[in-house]
């Protein structure tokens, strides 16, 4: 394990303090990459149940003279998109640059420097907690753009329908996008910003979706045989967010709305 520095050891002391009844907390924590097999080091990994469910709450620490820049974020955050990581919590000991804070929030991260670590985790009953919340798209709606022979529209699909390419090829299914967006960062971000337990319900709306290399997707239709691009995905189910004293608060998502119904 590399030598810790004392802003380090003292962001894990509160860490373990102020865990509720349950969840520990491994220091240098191993988990396996999604992609590769291979683990990877996380400087702190809380480990709890919420609701029945296993939740990681992942820390990254940078001890640098200099603050965390936009790379840094961006460094974390992919590396964090296969680990098995619910939440992630970057601490740095000389803070955020303004472009990096922005980036962190936009991702849902919370960023916090180690010389305001005290006030950033010791909040309300100096207890940890997470927002947790459950959903799942019950109802797409897709958006298409008019072609020479036929209008704009929205198009009721389910999710076995394909998705396409602009030379024929088949992409995928709707399915598939439908779960892609539900756990985008974006739309967690938003969800677990905005949602609160009353809500029921909740709407994302997904514009121009693109493939892997940012190319238009379509839909086929049969008679007349004809591609039409893809202008966005609009999905709506109902959720339930349950709030437990584990986690670290997370941020917020744009285009999903939550209500009562």
């Amino acid at each position: 394990m590399p030598k810790r520095s004392n802003e380090f050891q003292k962001l894990v002391y509160l860490v373990r303090v102020n865990l509720s009844a349950g969840a520990t907390v491994t220091e240098s924590k191993m988990l396996r990459d999604r992609i590769t097999g291979q683990e990877r080091e996380v400087d702190v990994c809380v480990e709890g149940i919420v609701g029945g469910t296993p939740v990681n709450v992942c820390l990254e620490c940078r001890d640098h003279a200099r603050s965390a820049d936009i790379g840094w974020v961006e460094q974390m955050k992919a590396k964090h998109e296969r680990l098995r990581t619910n939440a992630l919590i970057l601490a740095s000991r000389s803070g955020f640059t303004k472009g990096a804070q922005e980036v962190a929030r936009q991702y849902g991260i919370e960023a916090i420097s180690l010389d305001k670590v005290d006030h950033a985790l010791l909040k309300a009953r100096s207890a940890l907690w997470m927002k947790c919340v459950t959903f799942s798209g019950q109802q797409v709606k897709v958006g298409v753009l008019p072609t020479p022979m036929l209008p704009a529209e929205p198009v009721n699909v389910v999710p076995d329908n394909g998705v396409f390419a602009a030379n024929g090829i088949v992409l995928g299914q709707i399915g598939e996008l439908v779960k892609l967006a539900l756990n985008s960062p974006a739309a967690l971000h938003q969800l677990f910003n905005e949602g609160k337990e009353e809500h029921r319900w909740f709407e994302l709306r997904w514009e121009a979706p693109r493939d892997q290399h940012e190319n238009p997707i379509f839909l086929q239709k049969l008679e007349p045989l004809v591609l039409r691009e893809i202008q966005y995905i609009e999905i709506k189910g109902p959720c339930e967010f349950r709030i437990s004293e584990f986690g670290l608060r997370r941020g917020n998502l744009a285009g999903v709305e939550v209500w009562e119904r």
